[in-house]
């Protein structure tokens, strides 16, 4: 069963959303109950009041996406009194690729009171506040009668409805002759101190780690088919560590190397800077498009090669979902393709280590979805909103 949605069980007290909320916990394995009641005394004040309220359950549903994004269903229970509320929280989980299902238990005042007289006394609810929240206590989502059933029978209810509603089968807008693209950032070199790097060795820092552990969120929302990976270290570990705990095998390709000058590895940078003049100044600046190196890959070839990579997926990969990790120059030069302009030698955008930009391949054209999404940004479908 997909994981990506949650079931939000609200009622006035004495409906028996604690009771239910614990079996369907128990029922839906590997299943999380989010209290609100739980939430709201771990605070200081504990009252009823609308800044307690609305922070309790603000952090309870918080709490629920991410307990999503790690593959849990949470259950959550609670008044939830405040429906436009509820209707935005819906909103904000449909925009992270997750489903909110909201079950609303009613009951006759007559039947509140008696269930609220058999409580503990420390947990029953002032009469008069009951009555005024049954006044004005709207139904949204799901309207479920309580009158005469156990809370096991509530339980094979709700059960009911997820069946209906759960999105189990992702929908798709992938067509067999187009590739679903998430291109994603490699996370932050541990770059070598006072030389040129070498590509097959540098790995990532203690902060490029941390922005590959991150995104594993993202990456299990997307739900890629295939995750394909730059042969240069630190893209690889990044695609590692983004990935682990999945079953995904990255597979690795030279074609989505950044281009480097190879014969300049291990050299002083002040070496290259007192040798290299402007070129040099270029090449350690972080913008050497116009830099070219005799028996080191021109720029034009390198993006020929990168873009020949990229026309070769809606063959290879028509109808899926690939995960490519990768570097700025290579995204850089799908962006060009994808916008139809020619960005050699600028840096004026952001992209961010550890984010993520969005495209749709096909055979005709490439279309840029989204640029420099973090983690939460992404979600399965492609409705991202315009560039």
């Amino acid at each position: 069963m997909s994981r990506l949605f949650a079931v939000l069980i609200r009622g006035l007290p004495g409906t028996g959303k604690t009771t239910t909320a614990a079996l369907l916990r128990d029922t839906l394995n590997p299943a999380v109950r989010v209290s609100n009641d739980s939430v709201r005394y771990m605070a200081q004040p504990r009252d009823f009041t609308t800044f307690t309220l609305e922070a309790s359950e603000r952090a309870c549903l918080d709490l629920a996406i991410s307990y999503c994004d790690s593959g849990f269903l949470p259950i959550l229970d609670g008044v939830y009194e405040d429906v436009e509320f509820l209707e935005s929280q819906a909103l904000r989980f449909d925009r992270r690729g997750c489903k909110l299902i909201t079950i609303s238990l009613t009951a006759e005042m007559a039947d509140l009171v008696e269930r609220n007289n058999l409580r503990d006394p420390l947990q029953r609810m002032d009469e008069a506040r009951l009555q005024q929240l049954h006044s004005s206590y709207q139904v949204v989502g799901y309207p479920l009668p309580i009158r005469g059933k156990l809370p096991e029978e509530v339980c094979d209810d709700i059960l009911d409805i997820i069946e209906q509603e759960r999105p189990d089968k992702r929908e798709t807008l992938i067509g067999e002759d187009e590739v679903d693209l998430l291109f994603m950032r490699h996370g932050a070199p541990d770059y070598p101190a006072g030389v040129y790097p070498d590509p097959f060795t540098m790995g990532l820092s203690a902060r490029g780690r941390a922005e590959a552990r991150a995104a594993q969120p993202a990456i299990r929302r997307f739900a890629p088919d295939v995750v394909i990976s730059s042969d240069f270290a630190r893209a690889v570990e990044t695609a590692e560590l983004a990935t682990a705990g999945t079953e995904l095998k990255t597979e690795v390709n030279e074609a989505l190397r950044e281009r480097v000058f190879l014969q300049l590895v291990g050299k002083e940078v002040s070496a290259i800077l007192a040798e290299m003049g402007a070129d040099g100044q270029s090449i350690m600046g972080g913008n050497s498009d116009a830099v070219e190196l005799a028996q080191d890959e021109s720029y034009a070839d390198a993006r020929e090669r990168v873009l020949d990579f990229f026309g070769s997926l809606p063959a290879r990969y028509g109808g899926k979902r690939v995960l490519v990790v990768g570097h700025g120059g290579p995204h850089q030069w799908l962006v060009e393709q994808a916008l139809g302009v020619d960005l050699k030698g600028v840096r004026r955008y952001r992209w961010d280590t550890g984010s993520f930009s969005r495209f749709t391949l096909t055979a005709r054209e490439t279309r840029l979805e989204a640029m420099n999404l973090g983690p939460s940004a992404v979600v399965p479908g492609r409705d991202l909103g315009a560039v």
